[in-house]
């Protein structure tokens, strides 16, 4: 079976127990993982598609236990897994663990959407958690997925995530977080991590949005780089005071602000060593800027017709 994506994935292809390409032809080393939650089991090896996982929690367990059976962990021959999550009109089981070195993959339906065919990880209701993992996490790429916060929950919640990348995914809340330090993006520490084309929404019939959109809590967030993507909640951007390792990071090309609700401040940036670099954003908050180090890290960014500084 060979699969050649949809979107930002046109010339991807998996192959089963083989690799992912798209970047020229590489045998990754690893394996990949087919994930069904209608068809699949948990007793299944995930390695052809009639004999998929029942869950990505299932294939990411046995994706760190093939890649560290490896020896990568002792030898640093960090060896490569892939993860192919179908979409169903079923959402997965929200994840408390992640693995490091591996693709995970959404097939389906544009995850930018409610229904049936999208690879969605998390809770369609109630209250839970797309993502919730403590553990710190390296070299994981996300395609084409939707992760859903349940009532007063987070969409993607993690410790610490190095040298990642998100393309095309949604961070949806299909409920009221109000009350509860809910985002859709929320991350102690960011290194390396990059976002290209991915969207914060709102799935629920209840207005409200998630309390902060995308959330920085402790003290790095450097060589990031978040473009082209639709970001917003009561508040859209928070860093916190505590940041001081945040260069080489930027904000490029994104709209900041309201989702379903009105948003108070667009950026709250409190890092006093200010190096985050906020180019040709778009904002649409009551205050669109609240910077407490260097105002000139605005570059280009426009609100209402008008250029904001």
């Amino acid at each position: 079976m060979f699969w050649r994506g949809i979107n930002k994935f046109k010339n991807i292809e998996i192959v089963p127990g083989g690799a992912a390409y798209g970047f020229g032809s590489y045998n990754t080393l690893g394996r990949t993982y087919f994930v069904n939650n209608i068809t699949g089991s948990a007793t299944n090896d995930g390695l052809r598609w009639d004999r998929a996982m029942d869950q990505p929690s299932t294939a990411i367990t046995a994706s760190e236990v093939y890649r560290q059976d490896r020896g990568s962990v002792t030898t640093n021959d960090y060896i490569r897994n892939t993860i192919v999550i179908q979409g169903t009109g079923t959402a997965y089981t929200a994840l408390v663990a992640l693995p490091s070195y591996c693709d995970i993959i959404g097939i389906g339906a544009d995850p930018f959407g409610n229904g049936a065919g999208i690879a969605r990880i998390g809770a369609d209701s109630g209250t839970s958690e797309g993502v919730l993992a403590t553990a710190t996490v390296r070299g994981v790429n996300f395609y084409n997925l939707q992760f859903q916060a349940g009532t007063g929950g987070y969409a993607f919640k993690g410790t610490s995530l190095f040298r990642s990348n998100f393309v095309h995914c949604c961070f949806a809340t299909n409920g009221d977080p109000g009350g509860t330090p809910a985002a859709g993006f929320e991350m102690g520490i960011c290194g390396g991590v990059n976002m290209t084309d991915c969207m914060w929404n709102n799935q629920s019939a209840a207005a409200a949005q998630f309390t902060v959109g995308f959330n920085i809590t402790s003290t790095h967030f450097h060589g990031c780089v978040i473009k082209d993507c639709h970001i917003g909640g009561d508040v859209g951007i928070a860093i916190a005071a505590g940041c001081v390792n945040a260069w080489g990071s930027r904000f490029q090309n994104c709209y900041i602000g309201e989702l379903s609700e009105a948003c108070s401040i667009g950026v709250d940036d409190n890092a006093t060593t200010g190096h985050i670099i906020y180019a040709g954003c778009f904002m649409r908050a009551t205050d669109s800027f609240d910077l407490v180090d260097d105002a000139t890290r605005i570059i280009g960014c426009t609100a209402a017709n008008a250029f904001e500084t």
